[in-house]
Parts: structure tokens; C-alpha cells; sequence
């Protein structure tokens, strides 16, 4: 049936030309009467295409492709996803995890057979902080991926942060996470029976949720459920998986920590090869009880280099308990990873510090691990730091639109180009308050953009809305002359509140495929494209204004240029997150002594695997170092 509506669209776009261009032949006692009538016309033709075409697409909408060609769709995307994750958290070698399961043990490499012959579909990894929960789930799930066969679920790891069972049943909520992968919106709820479900950072849920969360799994029997979680938060939540196949990681025994520390050197230093004797000797010691932790002991590999001073471990006099040694891997790695090299560094040590524990601080007090972008404006929500940024804001648009509308009310009727100071104000408080006040949600071009005035709502609501707006206009002065003038200022007002609401209303799918550099690049790119829009509307009427008075061509043309740039002075705070970002980033560099390009700090420290991604946000490496490192916060701070 879309055909129809294509045929609806070019018959109206056609018929709209064809009136134009015989207007143009008729005498000018003619065309007002012929105007009215136009609008008209065209305002009936296009509620008649509108509800004819919404009646079709209801009546016929185009067929889904087969279930197992969107299974596959969204298999692909996972491993897509997943597969780069592994590289990016250094995975490609993985730790040598073993795990325990009643009599049943294995490693890494048998955890996929156990997982395909689940009796009932359900099974829990537990561990404690550092044990690898995440490294095998993430390892389980590309290997799932890749033996899947057309008769196996599709393995989605998810978060269920921001899920409340009470509110949401778990299909509802997994439709929806499905439909943030492109082309899988309509019919997502369709592929949930046949999902298996990672499920990471149920430790991480309330205290109050994680019952709700075990009781609408536990009572749902479609999809496989694959629950990684520390065993206390387990316990806490006073319920089980029902039937679910629980394997405890174990930590490392000392021979394979050695071992591992020993597997990427030819010929170990004598430095490391002190240390590996230590952990097989010593298997009691507080550095072999710390490199029992899989986490702890890749973080010993970072945080040195193959001939640094590793064996300064074995000081029993300044490393007696596990937790001093804990602390000073925690330290050393930020150390080495913001260490002097060949190429000049972006950031000082000092500097990279103090923001990495200000934004553990910040996570923490959110009770959060993900760090995404659009949320930094929500840390400086403090009532001084919202009035001062406030003002900023009005003082910079005012200045610039009442400058700019003064300079058009100069070059139009000699007026002082203060006259535009007052406008400016009103545009710069509109321009604060639609800037602070709403919480950030990153943008996005939707596609085909350009045919939105064309569809069945905007030619409900943006056309007749565009000739009214165009009706006021010419009893302001403000439109082209004429009743041509009057029909093009509503055909140009049309156009932008059409393509305007389109991207206005695009926001981001939280997508774990589009990283946060694209995802920032897409909300900027999204409020460039708008605030053209928005210009190139302000320009037209910015003609009409100037058509009022007797000036040159070329002056008529300077005042609309102004006029659009006044346009979108104001209208690009407030349609896209980057700037609200932006002016945060701005105040925290005042008040905190962060960088001022945030997100590139954070891009930076991804690299040096202090931060990872999941999707479009960041987070630590691990939740230990952002433990420790929000903790480092209340004290002194240089």
C-alpha cells in the first residue's frame, strides 16, 4: 500500500507547483481571490492525502520480513557489538577463569557446553568483585554467537538498570531494548521468545527491585535467562532463579597465576620471575591471596612494564595486608597509564586524576556505572551554578540576536541598533529556559528526513498551520508582499515546521552499537541540520519584513541574511544536547578544574583503558576503580 501514498505525495507536491506557476499568469486584481482559494485547495487536498493515507497504511501496512530473517538481523548486530567490546577490553586473551557447578568444573572454554544443555534454560554465574562475571558472560555470549545455528535463541546482553519489574513486564521490556537495533522497531516483541538473556549488574539494581526482577524471570518461560551477579546480592534478594543452573568462579590458584603472569614473555626478567616463584611458595601470602582476583592480577600486567620494578611487592614491610596491595595497583595503573612517553600528553597526571575521581564521584552519588554524556548537565544542577549559567546564556544570545536585529532595523529604517536589545533579551531568557530546564536526550537525524512535511501528520498539522502563520505574518508587515508573497510564506512556513519537528523529535535509540563519539557527533550533526531549518524560515520572513520598506535589492537581501542569523543564534542551544553539554563542561572546568572538552578527555581515557564503552556511555574499566577512586573525593585534593 505505500505505493499509494507515494502517488498521494507527488500528486500534491505536483498539484502545489502547477498552482504556483498559473498564479503567476493571472492579473493582479486576480490573484488574491485565486490565493485564498489556493490555500484552500491545498490545505483540503492535503488533509484529504493525510487521512487517506494514515487509512492505508492501517488498513495495509507492508509485511514484516520473516522471523528468522530478523533474528539474524539482530544475532548479527550482537556479535558485531560484543566482538568489538572484546578487543576493546582486552579480552582477546582471556583470563584464565575456571568455574564450579556442583561436581561439574571447567574453564572458559567448557562454559558454552554447559550453557547449551541447560535443562531449563536458566543459569547463574556468580562470583566476587573482580572474579571475571562480565569477562565470561561477554566471552560466552560471542561464542554463543557465533555456533548459532537457525534453531538456537539469540544471545542479548542487557543491564536492567532503569527496569521496574512492577511497571514493565520483562517481554514489554526486552521488545523495547530490541527495537533500539535498526529495522527491528515494529514486531519486536515477536523475537523475545526467542532471546537468550544475559543479564548484567543485577548487583548493581536497589535492594527493593531485585526480588520483582527474580519472580518476573523466574515466572516467565520463553526466553533463556543467563544472570551474572555477586553471590551476596543473590542472597539479599531472599529468591532464586527458579531451575537455574548456578556456577560459582573460583578464584585463581597460584600455579595458574603464575603462569599467566609469566605467558607473554619469551624470557620472563628476573623481576617477574621473582614474583611468579613467590605466588607458587607463598600460596598464603597477601600478594598471592590479591592475585587470586583475575581483575587484580591484569591490572598488575598494566601497571608494569616489562622491566619495571614488579618485585618492590615483595616487600613484606610495605605491603602486609591484600587490601595495600589492592590499593597500590589501583594507583599504579592510573599512574603508567598517564606515564611520560615518546608523544607529548593531552593531560597531566594531576589533572587526569582529579576528574577521573570527580566522575566516580559523581557515578556513585547516582548510584550508576554508566557514564553517558548527555547526563554531565545534571552535575551542575545546584541552584547558583543554574542562575549564573542561566544568565551566561541570556547575555550571549542577547547580545548577539539584538545586535544582529538591530543592524537589520538600521539598514531598514536608520534606526539605532539598540532597538534590537530588548527582542534579544526575550529570545535569550526563552533560550535559557528551554536549555536548563529539560533533561538532555541526545538527537538524531531521522531517516528520510526531508519527506516529513509530505506525510500523513504534517500535512494535517504543518500546512494549515503554515498558512495561518503566514496570515499573521502579512498583518504584521512581516510577509513577502503581494498574495503570491502570502502563499510562499506559508508554503516556506510549512516546510520548516514540518523538516523542524521531524528532527526536533528524532532522539537517539540508546543502541549499543553507536559509540558515544558518534553518538555526539549525531546530536551535533542533528542541530546543525535544524538550525539550518530554522534559518532558512527566519530568512524568508526576514525578506517579507524588508520588502516592507524602500531600500535596495541588496539591502533587502542583508536584512534577511541577518535576520537568519538571528534565527539560528537562539535556535541552535535549543535544539540539540551538545551545547547544554558544552556550557556544563564550561562550568565544571570553573568550578572543578576538569578539562574543557570533556568528552574527548573521556575518549582519551578509553584508549588508555582506564575507561570502556558500553553503547553510547562510558564506564570504568572496572566497578573496583570507580569505587576506589569516588572514594579518593573527601579527601585533600591537590
Amino acid at each position: 500500500m505505500r505505493w499509494l501514498t507515494v502517488v498521494g505525495i507527488v500528486v500534491f507536491a505536483g498539484g502545489s507547483v502547477w498552482v504556483l506557476v498559473r498564479l503567476t499568469t493571472l492579473d493582479p486584481a486576480e490573484q488574491t481571490t485565486a490565493v485564498g482559494f489556493a490555500q484552500t485547495a491545498l490545505t483540503v487536498l492535503g488533509v484529504l492525502i493525510a487521512l487517506i493515507s494514515e487509512a492505508l497504511r492501517w488498513h495495509g501496512r507492508d509485511p514484516l520480513p520473516p522471523l528468522a530473517d530478523r533474528l539474524d538481523t539482530l544475532a548479527l548486530s550482537m556479535l558485531d557489538t560484543w566482538e568489538k567490546a572484546v578487543v576493546e577490553r582486552d579480552l582477546t586473551t582471556p583470563l584464565p577463569i575456571h568455574w564450579r557447578a556442583g561436581a561439574d568444573r571447567g574453564d572458559l572454554g567448557d562454559l558454552h557446553r554447559l550453557y547449551a544443555a541447560l535443562p531449563s534454560n536458566r543459569l547463574v554465574i556468580t562470583g566476587g568483585p573482580g572474579a571475571g562475571k562480565t569477562a565470561a558472560g561477554i566471552l560466552l555470549l560471542v561464542e554463543a554467537l557465533k555456533r548459532r545455528t537457525a534453531s538456537d535463541p539469540v544471545p542479548l546482553l542487557v543491564t536492567p538498570h532503569g527496569w521496574n519489574p512492577a511497571a514493565t513486564s520483562a517481554r514489554d521490556w526486552l521488545a523495547g531494548k530490541i527495537a533500539e537495533t535498526p529495522g527491528l522497531a515494529r514486531g519486536a516483541a515477536d523475537l523475545v521468545p526467542r532471546l537468550a538473556v544475559f543479564l548484567d549488574g543485577f548487583d548493581e539494581l536497589e535492594e527493593s527491585l531485585r526480588p520483582q526482577v527474580l519472580r518476573e524471570l523466574s515466572r516467565q518461560a520463553t526466553f533463556r535467562v543467563v544472570l551474572l551477579s555477586r553471590p551476596p546480592e543473590l542472597t539479599t534478594a531472599s529468591l532464586a532463579l527458579a531451575g537455574a543452573v548456578t556456577v560459582e568462579l573460583r578464584p585463581l590458584d597460584p600455579e595458574t597465576a603464575a603462569d599467566h603472569l609469566l605467558g607473554r614473555f619469551t624470557e620472563p626478567p628476573p623481576a617477574w620471575r621473582a614474583v611468579a616463584d613467590h605466588l607458587r611458595t607463598h600460596p598464603a601470602g597477601p600478594l598471592t591471596r590479591t592475585l587470586r582476583n583475575p581483575f587484580l592480577l591484569t591490572l598488575l600486567r598494566d601497571a608494569y612494564p616489562p622491566a619495571g620494578p614488579v618485585d618492590e611487592l615483595l616487600d613484606g614491610k610495605r605491603f602486609r595486608k591484600a587490601t595495600q596491595i589492592e590499593t597500590h595497583l589501583l594507583d599504579r595503573s592510573l599512574d603508567a597509564a598517564y606515564a611520560e612517553g615518546p608523544e607529548r600528553l593531552p593531560y597531566s597526571p594531576g589533572t587526569a586524576r582529579r576528574t577521573l575521581t570527580y566522575l566516580a564521584h559523581q557515578l556513585n552519588q547516582r548510584s550508576t556505572r554508566d557514564l553517558a554524556w548527555w547526563h554531565v548537565p545534571q552535575w551542575t544542577d545546584r541552584p547558583l551554578g543554574l542562575i549564573l549559567r542561566g544568565h551566561v546564556v541570556v547575555a550571549v544570545v542577547a547580545v548577539l540576536v539584538g545586535g544582529l536585529l538591530g543592524l537589520s532595523y538600521r539598514l531598514a529604517s536608520g534606526e539605532p541598533v539598540l532597538t534590537g536589545l530588548p527582542v534579544g533579551l526575550v529570545v535569550g531568557y526563552l533560550c535559557a529556559y528551554m536549555t536548563i530546564r529539560r533533561p538532555a536526550s541526545p538527537k538524531r537525524i531521522p531517516k528520510n528526513w526531508w519527506t516529513t512535511p509530505l506525510r500523513p501528520t504534517a500535512l494535517l498539522t504543518a500546512l494549515p498551520t503554515g498558512f495561518a502563520v503566514a496570515l499573521v505574518l502579512t498583518l504584521l508587515d512581516s510577509a513577502l508582499p503581494g498574495p503570491l508573497g502570502w502563499l510562499a510564506t506559508g508554503v516556506v512556513v510549512w516546510l520548516a515546521l514540518g523538516l523542524g519537528a521531524s528532527l526536533f523529535s528524532g532522539t537517539q535509540e540508546k543502541s549499543s552499537a553507536l559509540d558515544p563519539v558518534r553518538s555526539w557527533r549525531r546530536d551535533a550533526r542533528t542541530g546543525v541540520a535544524f538550525t539550518a531549518v530554522a534559518a532558512l524560515g527566519a530568512f524568508v520572513i526576514g525578506l517579507g519584513f524588508a520588502s516592507q520598506f524602500a531600500v535596495p535589492p541588496l539591502t533587502v537581501l542583508a536584512i534577511a541574511a541577518l535576520g537568519g542569523l538571528a534565527g539560528a543564534v537562539w535556535i541552535w542551544p535549543t535544539s540539540t544536547t551538545t551545547w547544554p553539554v558544552l556550557a556544563a563542561q564550561a562550568q565544571l572546568t570553573l568550578t572543578e578544574r576538569t578539562p574543557l572538552r570533556l568528552v574527548r578527555f573521556l575518549e582519551d581515557a578509553r584508549k588508555r583503558q582506564i575507561l570502556r564503552t558500553a553503547g553510547p556511555v562510558y564506564q570504568f574499566r572496572h566497578a573496583t576503580l570507580q569505587d576506589h577512586l569516588a572514594a579518593q573525593w573527601d579527601k585533600p585534593r591537590g
